[in-house]
């Protein structure tokens, strides 16, 4: 529980970091299930983007100061760039699927996205776990939603 209150606590904390840099002209949508359904797609590119081999899709999606939080600690941006061009060479995602989203608000352009999620993969010849909770802070910069934060942590119990 400790650790969940560390990941929460981290993550208000680089939501404040990232509102100053929100850009004035830049506009979030208004309703609730816009900002739901974008922010469940977005968050769903980047699983698309780990099974197609697509960098580009993280280095548009996570802002300079975005963090990625998981079982091996915590990366910056440059450090889950850098994986995923690792996880390009060295992983073959068969599938994956995402389930039970919730959607939080924080502050004025951004929210706290909460999902399950499902995926056959294996890296370096060794299967990863197939079930994870993850959870994704966002915010709203330069005309798309970014993860300033995001956390994977596969369930202990797999079965």
């Amino acid at each position: 529980m400790s650790m969940l209150r560390t990941s929460l606590t981290f993550a208000a904390f680089l939501i404040f970091l990232a509102l100053p840099f929100r850009p004035a002209h830049a506009q979030a949508p208004k309703t609730k299930s816009n900002v739901n359904q974008e922010l469940v797609r977005t968050e769903t590119g980047f699983f698309e983007a780990w099974k197609s081999k697509d960098v580009a899709y993280f280095r548009n999606h996570i802002p300079e100061n975005g963090v990625f939080w998981g079982e091996y600690g915590s990366f910056s941006r440059d450090q889950q760039l850098e994986e995923q061009k690792q996880s390009a060479q060295s992983c073959v995602v068969e599938g994956y699927s995402l389930s039970d989203f919730g959607v939080l608000p924080l502050a004025t352009g951004t929210y706290l996205l909460t999902y399950k999620g499902e995926q056959h993969a294996t890296c370096g010849g060794q299967k990863v776990p197939v079930y994870m909770n993850g959870s994704s802070v966002y915010i709203f910069k330069k005309g798309r939603w970014q993860a300033i934060y995001r956390a994977e942590v596969p369930l202990k119990n797999q079965n």
